[in-house]
């Protein structure tokens, strides 16, 4: 009976506050923003697969690959401003090295698509991943003068794989907001409408890929933060099984210094992942990101659909998380449809109502990083005051970050004394889930329940990222597959959750979800 009242009662509450807000925003920004320009070039449509199969072959020249990419991004940042370091005139210079490879004759076509799956294809990486003689701020004016000495274990397999970095992308300020903005290179803007939100962390990568100013791309996910900004901006994204993508070498980390143990303990709800905008590049990627793992994950494996069961979760009844947009809830159920059509099976709704208290049992795992990080690595500032001084644009931090930092330690949000009750919590999630997935069965639910909202308007959809988080509490691959666009011509898109380890099954119903709904369109085109 108290659930009831007190989830009635902040559903009213949260109501009220989107309604103000939105009208609010919306006079502020009045009219829809602009649209990054149609894409002219049609190299920039090829998937990365299909672009280094072509280099290979000796059909296309990466260098014409790396300079329309270029060409692309000089063309869309003034938009939406994703790009942080470019690398222009290192990245022709590989491309042409690269070129040289393949017209050498020194190895033949199957040589090159096993030990460099992606020569000479363009790439970038999210500015909180470690790129060797780039600075590694973490996007904040406090660790401004860090400069990487090594790449990233997800960089380096990377261009071990013949992939060739052109450029690095904007982040949440430390990787901790839904929207990316920072103090260090500004906000970036949502390719689809630039008074809209591109969401974060990741959401350089993401809008710069929607943009068509990159084909792939690498981001990391603590709170959804690959997929929630793919959501925004209507692309895939993937959230690797817990472990199978390596995490080294990603802010918080510095250079030169030891591996703290609350790095150890973060990554085991960290995930390095892709982001593209055709599906089945989501496999070429994660087979060269997860090659080390110890966890294997078969990817070339041909999925029987025939055997495919589905379950969806249309809701999460859960105090202040938004409910579902009525085109997100029709695009599950098309979803969910589509596969009972092609698998001749029945799929399932499931309710969990042990989710009421989802975002407290989240909370409790990932505010205690933030009050790590505050306490021990943010040193000489009173997070308190720079709260204040934000209000006012004075603070070292983007507004977001000082708001986050100031509330981490709210008791209504984080209590210590709290952890191991959640931590019980978390263990009977892990058993549901494990009673709902197996090696053939999926979870569908929505990425997001809403579209992307204006600028500083996710703040009432704080709590609606449970959606996203508790695929991170659980250590489970996610996939977010893009299905289609609202009212104002902003995309939307679908999660497909698996079983550990069943990364190739989320991502194989991907590539079926998008050809059967189009997946990514150019904002341009729209």
């Amino acid at each position: 009976m108290m659930e009831d009242v007190l989830y009635r009662s902040s559903q009213i509450l949260l109501a009220v506050f989107c309604f103000v807000l939105n009208h609010i925003l919306a006079l502020v920004y009045g009219r829809r923003g602009k649209t990054v320009p149609a894409i002219r070039n049609p190299l920039l449509m090829k998937s990365a697969t299909k672009l280094a199969q072509e280099i290979r072959e000796g059909k296309l020249r990466s260098e014409d690959a790396v300079q329309a990419y270029i060409d692309r991004i000089l063309e869309v940042d003034p938009y939406i401003n994703a790009s942080v370091d470019r690398c222009f005139q290192d990245s022709l210079k590989q491309a042409r090295e690269a070129d040289a490879v393949v017209a050498s004759g020194k190895y033949n076509y199957e040589q090159l698509a096993e030990e460099k799956p992606l020569l000479g294809v363009p790439f970038t990486a999210k500015v909180l991943l470690h790129v060797k003689g780039l600075p590694c701020s973490g996007a904040s004016k406090l660790f401004k003068d860090q400069i990487a000495t090594e790449d990233a274990c997800a960089v380096a397999l990377m261009r071990d794989a013949g992939a060739i970095l052109i450029a690095t992308t904007n982040s949440a300020e430390m990787g901790i907001f839904s929207e990316t903005v920072n103090k260090v290179h500004g906000r970036t803007c949502n390719p689809y409408d630039t008074n809209r939100t591109c969401g974060g962390s990741s959401g350089g990568e993401s809008a710069l890929i929607s943009a068509g100013g990159s084909s792939i791309g690498l981001g990391n996910d603590l709170l959804g933060s690959v997929r929630m900004p793919a959501h925004c901006t209507g692309i895939f994204a993937h959230k690797p099984t817990a472990g199978l993508v390596p995490n080294k070498g990603v802010f918080p980390e510095f250079p030169n210094k030891p591996l703290q143990p609350m790095n150890l303990e973060l990554y085991k709800y960290l995930a390095t992942g892709p982001l593209c905008r055709n599906a089945e590049d989501l496999v070429t990627v994660m087979k060269i990101l997860s090659s080390e793992a110890a966890l294997r994950v078969n990817f070339n494996r041909q999925v029987d659909f025939k055997k495919l069961k589905v379950r969806y979760l249309t809701n999460i009844r859960s105090p202040l998380v938004a409910p579902v947009e009525k085109e997100i809830a029709v695009a599950l159920k098309n979803a969910a449809t589509f596969f009972e059509k092609k698998c001749n099976t029945v799929a399932k709704e499931v309710e969990m109502p042990s989710l009421f208290d989802i975002n407290r049992c989240t909370f409790s795992v990932f505010l205690g990083f933030i009050n790590h990080f505050k306490n021990n690595l943010i040193i000489g500032l009173n997070v308190n005051f720079e709260f204040l001084k934000s209000l006012y644009g004075k603070s070292n931090f983007a507004f977001p970050t000082a708001a986050v930092l100031f509330l981490s330690s709210n008791p209504l949000l984080y209590r210590e004394d709290r952890i191991a009750y959640y931590a019980k919590m978390i263990k009977g999630l892990t058993q549901e889930f494990n009673d709902i997935l197996d090696e053939d069965t999926v979870l569908l639910l929505p990425t997001a329940p809403y579209v992307a909202p204006y600028h500083n308007g996710t703040w009432p959809f704080l709590l609606s990222c449970c959606y996203i988080s508790i695929v991170n509490i659980l250590g489970l691959p996610s996939t977010q597959c893009p299905m289609g666009f609202s009212e104002q011509k902003l995309p939307y898109g679908i999660q497909i959750v698996g079983s550990k380890g069943n990364d190739a099954l989320t991502i194989a119903c991907a590539v079926e979800l998008e050809k059967a709904f189009g997946g990514w369109k150019p904002p341009g085109e729209l």
